[in-house]
């Protein structure tokens, strides 16, 4: 059995195009079909088999109806960074979990994720001998799944990919952490994050002679992330984030016509 921990700190400004349309100034809480965001990705978890101890970063007890489910809730450190917080998350998951070793991290705003896509990603880490694995998602099974998703595609040596939203990571890695903060900050800009990488890689990148898996390896082992390996999956709604109104009415029709 597994872990996880749920990202569900974000929060939105009433400048923001999200909030004018939902009112909901809590992300993971916009409302879909009668239940906030994160309840779809609470139940993909739990209906996955895979998921023992759950751990809700950025909400608390009360926030949303957990079913009568033991989720553990913790509130992020409103004066430290992102990265900070998921490792304050990781430590409290090893608290409640002493025994744990792999543990999944997502956030609260891929809510057409379903057990079946957790299932198949777990599966496709294979013996799990890796310290931390990375979904990403090809461009023609993006854009076959969710063609008006306007989705940022990065070119690869063997293809073209967008990040996914999902990891698998050893419990027990202590990572870079100015990296991993230069890494997330300029998480929607590739061309910044390749600038941190060597110069042979860098060229290597920018001639298209780089595969994903080795791009993958090395970001990982420059991160303090020991042995990566990126998971090309098949669940394209593992990529599919809701973070604009437009995406918002293309999820909702989603879930509706299940």
């Amino acid at each position: 059995m597994l872990d996880a921990i749920i990202t569900a700190g974000g929060t939105m400004s009433p400048s923001d195009p999200l909030f004018a349309l939902t009112g909901v100034e809590k992300k993971a809480l916009v409302p879909l079909l009668g239940k906030p965001m994160i309840a779809w990705v609470l139940e993909a978890l739990v209906g996955s088999g895979l998921v023992e101890n759950i751990l809700i970063v950025g909400l608390k007890e009360g926030d949303i109806d957990t079913g009568g489910r033991p989720i553990h809730f913790i509130m992020p450190n409103k004066d430290e960074d992102a990265v900070t917080n998921a490792l304050i998350a990781r430590n409290e998951l090893r608290r409640i979990n002493p025994t744990v070793q792999k543990f999944l991290l997502c956030p609260s705003d891929i809510p057409l994720i379903t057990p079946a896509s957790i299932q198949s990603f777990v599966a496709e880490c294979g013996s799990m001998s890796a310290d931390a694995y990375y979904a990403v998602v090809d461009e023609a099974t993006m854009e076959a799944a969710f063609p008006n998703s306007k989705r940022t595609y990065i070119p690869f040596k063997d293809g073209r990919y967008t990040s996914g939203d999902i990891f698998l990571l050893n419990a027990h890695l202590e990572p870079d952490m100015k990296l991993m903060r230069a890494i997330v900050g300029s998480r929607k800009n590739y061309f910044q994050q390749i600038r941190m990488f060597s110069i042979p890689f860098i060229v290597r990148f920018l001639l298209r002679r780089m595969p994903i898996f080795e791009a993958g390896a090395e970001a990982a082992r420059r991160a303090g992330l020991g042995q990566g390996r990126i998971v090309v999956t098949r669940h394209a709604e593992i990529a599919m984030d809701l973070d604009k109104p437009h995406h918002y009415h293309l999820i909702k029709a989603m879930l509706e016509a299940r």
